[in-house]
């Protein structure tokens, strides 16, 4: 199944990026708050980052990632498992998690494998490896 993970490929592209998060562990989106619609660039992070559903930081990259053996069930298990850890009834969800894991394949499904995404608020954007990066990597490797 595909889905969305953390990365840190292309971090520091902008001065936003920041991640705390564990390389490919499964990554969700939180509803972006008031400020973060008003200032996606301020100070409050939620509408420009993925939580990780493991380590229970963010990240502003992910990258889509085919996890062989995943299934729906397991998937919404994990999510579900993250908002425990935090301590989250069900009443603190904005909505509910299988809505969130459909979404979430929906856009993985959508995109090529290896695709590495950035998020503002409510939309998904291909990140580009910068030219010149891609000539220092080949020439390494």
């Amino acid at each position: 199944m595909k889905v969305l993970v953390a990365t840190g490929a292309t971090q520091g592209s902008r001065g936003s990026d920041s991640n705390g998060c564990i390389e490919g562990e499964l990554v969700w989106m939180l509803e972006p708050c008031p400020y973060s619609r008003w200032a996606p660039y301020g100070d409050c992070g939620c509408g420009r980052s993925f939580s990780g559903m493991n380590s229970l930081q963010s990240t502003t990259t992910a990258r889509v990632c085919d996890v062989p053996g995943l299934t729906r069930d397991y998937y919404e298990q994990a999510l579900r498992a993250c908002f425990d850890a935090r301590g989250w009834c069900v009443c603190c969800q904005a909505r509910p998690v299988p809505e969130l894991v459909h979404e979430l394949i929906t856009l993985a499904t959508i995109l090529e494998e290896g695709t590495v995404v950035e998020r503002r608020l409510d939309r998904l954007t291909v990140r580009r490896v910068p030219a010149a990066k891609k000539r220092r990597g080949k020439e390494r490797g």
